[in-house]
């Protein structure tokens, strides 16, 4: 009897395990640069992403007027995770949550742009 509640227990914590990839719905980019706009705590700002070889290769934000301490560290942070990852698909950065929702967003557009 105790096989068989092994059995069932192992059965059910394989049914909640998340097997998702989060880059497996990630649409190919084509290669070259694209742009969008994002508006942040501190106002709009642009973000520049490059693609090569359907990888993201560089995400580049030139100016905004997010204070550095919070949004400017926050949207460092999340180029990393981004590139990383090669995703928009990317946690939040604490305390900075604006920021990081503008810079998914601005992201996610330029995704769509390079289909």
């Amino acid at each position: 009897m105790k096989f068989f509640y092994i059995v069932v227990l192992l059965l059910c914590l394989t049914g909640c395990m998340n097997t998702n990839n989060p880059n497996q719905n990630m649409p190919a980019s084509k290669n070259g640069t694209y742009s969008a706009l994002a508006q942040g705590y501190g106002g709009e700002f642009k973000v520049d992403v490059v693609f090569k070889d359907n990888q993201i290769s560089e995400i580049f934000v030139k100016e905004h007027n997010e204070t550095p301490s919070i949004g400017g560290v926050a949207i460092e942070q999340m180029i990393t995770k981004m590139k990383e990852k090669n995703t928009y698909q990317v946690d939040i950065v604490s305390g900075a949550t604006r920021t990081s929702n503008a810079m998914i967003e601005a992201v996610r557009s330029v995704f769509d742009q390079g289909k």
